[in-house]
């Protein structure tokens, strides 16, 4: 791994996990709700999310919403190094401890398919301003992101202190769609 992604990944997670829990719980929110304002979110009808760690934004009062809509939901199960397959999920209450200690899918859940999906939410450790995502090193979602296709709507939820001036990235990396904080919305131009 390049020197410059472990800092930056090293100085975004100690900035992240320094926000206090009022605080914490308030932004993610706000992340959220500003999520599920945007057109791509509110109407997504298939949906891959993540279950968070303990320092990320916790995606499931989003999640939740959206399934009030009638959208199914599907997390990712680790099934090897850097790989993942996709399972649909009736509630966040299905998923129990997996690799890492990260809640997953049962490996009895009916899996879905890469091309099921209108709108994937992507965990992240660092973002900037063109959509550009650090993720945690292991490349699982780079891998995920440069096999949907192209009408699929990628975003990230993440606090403030994730946004930095320019994510280090290299060929392998995938740019998101959009981006959301408590106080900002990053966008790019999908290239058709």
């Amino acid at each position: 791994m390049p020197a410059d992604k472990r800092a930056m990944r090293d100085a975004v997670r100690a900035a992240r996990s320094a926000i206090g829990a009022t605080d914490r719980a308030a932004a993610s929110e706000a992340a959220q709700v500003r999520a599920f304002s945007h057109a791509d979110v509110a109407g997504a009808r298939a949906v891959l999310a993540y279950a968070a760690i303990a320092e990320e934004i916790d995606p499931s009062s989003l999640v939740s919403e959206l399934r009030a809509r009638g959208a199914r939901i599907a997390y990712p199960r680790v099934c090897g190094p850097g790989e993942l397959t996709l399972h649909w999920v009736g509630a966040q209450e299905e998923l129990a401890a997996g690799y890492c200690g990260i809640a997953e899918p049962g490996p009895d859940a009916s899996e879905a398919s890469i091309e099921d999906f209108d709108l994937v939410i992507v965990p992240g450790t660092a973002f900037d301003g063109t959509c550009a995502r650090l993720g945690m090193g292991g490349g699982f979602y780079d891998r995920l992101l440069a096999r949907l296709g192209p009408g699929t709507f990628t975003v990230a939820l993440a606090y403030d202190e994730q946004i930095v001036p320019c994510v280090p990235v290299e060929g392998h990396d995938v740019a998101l769609d959009a981006v959301f904080t408590p106080t900002r919305t990053f966008s790019r131009v999908r290239q058709p």
